[in-house]
């Protein structure tokens, strides 16, 4: 038990020190300013859409849920050697990223492809799928999946797309076709 508080401990280590290296800190905000000859414009945006953990698409999303955890994703942490868990090049594709809470998201989680769900996880907005995308749920393409399968990962192995989103071939968990508006 003690060796796993030491890793997650060296894991927030490196992500506070490094970030994400898949994309800016979702819990940072973004100060812009423009200056002219006689005023000074300061406007600060809150970064969108947070992480929330896969727990929570659990409650609405039970069979994805386990079949993702038969899959190589939900052990992509566990596959890391403890000197590679401490690498930021790793760690971007086997984390999923951090909450608002500082809580660091091990494995590729749904997030990891789906794209953060603070805002896209309420069943109302789930059920139509405009919506959703317009709260940050993202599509599934070839590009999500080879933002870390591809020649950079010192494991590589030949990608197909195909194979990769058919759960029969051993690709990602099944997904339960369901009827949204949009």
């Amino acid at each position: 038990m003690k060796k796993i508080g030491i890793v997650l401990a060296i894991v927030a280590c490196v992500a506070l020190v490094t970030g994400p290296a898949w994309g800016q800190d979702s819990t940072k905000t973004t100060t812009t300013e423009t200056k002219t000859k006689t005023t000074t414009t300061t406007t600060t945006t809150a970064a969108k859409h947070q992480y929330v953990g896969e727990t929570k698409c659990k409650m609405c999303h039970k069979a994805e849920y386990e079949s993702w955890m038969t899959t190589k994703h939900a052990k992509a942490w566990a596959s890391l050697k403890p000197e590679e868990q401490k690498k930021a090049e790793c760690n971007e594709c086997h984390m999923t990223g951090k909450t608002a809470s500082d809580s660091i998201l091990v494995n590729v989680g749904c997030e990891s492809c789906h794209g953060p769900g603070s805002d896209y996880k309420a069943m109302n907005t789930m059920k139509n799928a405009k919506l959703a995308a317009e709260a940050g749920l993202m599509p599934i393409t070839e590009e999500t999946c080879t933002r870390c399968h591809n020649k950079k990962s010192p494991n590589f192995k030949e990608f197909d797309f195909n194979k990769a989103k058919d759960p029969a071939a051993g690709g990602v968990h099944k997904h339960t076709p369901k009827a949204t508006k949009g």
